[in-house]
């Protein structure tokens, strides 16, 4: 039996999106991922449960984030446990998976509802989440550049958080993704993607930005509304930053079904890590207003770290001037 047989029983494969993927032996940057987010808006405070796995490294990482306005870089927030390179553990399903780490998801209706928890010494959260509509569902590269597929799918999450002794009570309207496929952080990758969500409406739209101050092209999403799920046909964004950092984003969108939906956003917090070597990922809770009414999401601004450096030093130059 070979190194990659005895890897391969370490991850339970099944048909369901819910599990893990079959993988290629020699797939050594092959990434299973999952995330969990939702947020409690009138404390500006954000909660992630993610994690990634890497079956021919045999290797694991993520956990737990959890910050509000008092910081915007790991050793800020209000918890950060984020580990790399932990060992898969033996039969790891990722439908009932319990991980040393603290994270235990339970998978209570495949594609629809799960149980999500964490603990540490500082924070205990226990959540579930319940879908609003179907995973929508690309099995293409070309979405983004990190995956051969990923589901993005807009639910309810209700709970608590215990953080550093309070208790918090969790009753929001949120987003999870899985994503699976090799993942190879190159050079050059520059990506917008948001997302908001309401009972009866959500909508999500991902946008390769461009110069300061054009319109961004919305190439993939979706809108949600009436019960009804249907693909964006086209859409823009149009994004205000200051000093580098979101003020402002109105987005307007057409689905396939001729629907039109426009909202505006306002960041209500900041947040700035790297879940990967090599990719920058800035993360703002975002407070939307539209016709359909008040409703909270995300916009998360992805950037290579060679891109954001070029970027950066541009400015700096342009600020000696």
């Amino acid at each position: 039996m070979t190194a990659a047989d005895k890897m391969s029983h370490a991850l339970i494969v099944d048909g369901s999106d819910d599990s893990f993927h079959a993988w290629p032996a020699d797939g050594t940057d092959w990434t299973e991922a999952v995330w969990f987010g939702c947020w409690v808006p009138e404390r500006a405070l954000t909660v992630y449960v993610y994690h990634w796995f890497r079956p021919v490294l045999g290797i694991y990482g993520g956990g737990c984030i959890v910050w509000d306005r008092s910081g915007e870089v790991p050793w800020e927030a209000r918890n950060f446990q984020y580990d790399v390179n932990r060992p898969l553990p033996p039969s790891l399903d990722l439908r009932q998976l319990a991980l040393l780490t603290g994270t235990r998801i339970a998978c209570l209706r495949d594609g629809w509802q799960y149980r999500v928890e964490f603990a540490n010494a500082a924070v205990q959260l226990s959540l579930e989440f319940e879908a609003t509509t179907t995973p929508d569902l690309t099995e293409q590269r070309g979405s983004a550049e990190f995956f051969n597929g990923h589901l993005d799918q807009p639910g309810r999450y209700r709970g608590h958080l215990v953080l550093d002794g309070e208790r918090i009570d969790i009753d929001c309207h949120g987003i999870r993704d899985r994503s699976w496929g090799p993942r190879v952080i190159g050079n050059d990758i520059r990506l917008g993607y948001c997302h908001g969500e309401a009972e009866a409406t959500s909508f999500l739209a991902f946008s390769k930005p461009g110069s300061a101050g054009s319109a961004e092209t919305v190439f993939k999403g979706f809108l949600h509304r009436d019960q009804e799920r249907s693909a964006l046909a086209s859409g823009s964004r149009h994004v205000t930053l200051r000093d580098d950092r979101l003020e402002r984003l109105a987005i307007e969108l057409l689905d396939a079904k001729g629907r039109r939906f426009e909202a505006v956003g306002v960041p209500l917090n900041h947040f700035v890590y790297m879940p990967y070597p090599n990719l920058l990922s800035r993360h703002y809770l975002v407070r939307w207003e539209s016709g359909d009414g008040v409703f909270y999401g995300e916009e998360q601004d992805l950037w290579s770290v060679p891109l954001w450096s070029a970027h950066a030093r541009s400015r700096a130059r342009a600020g000696m001037r």
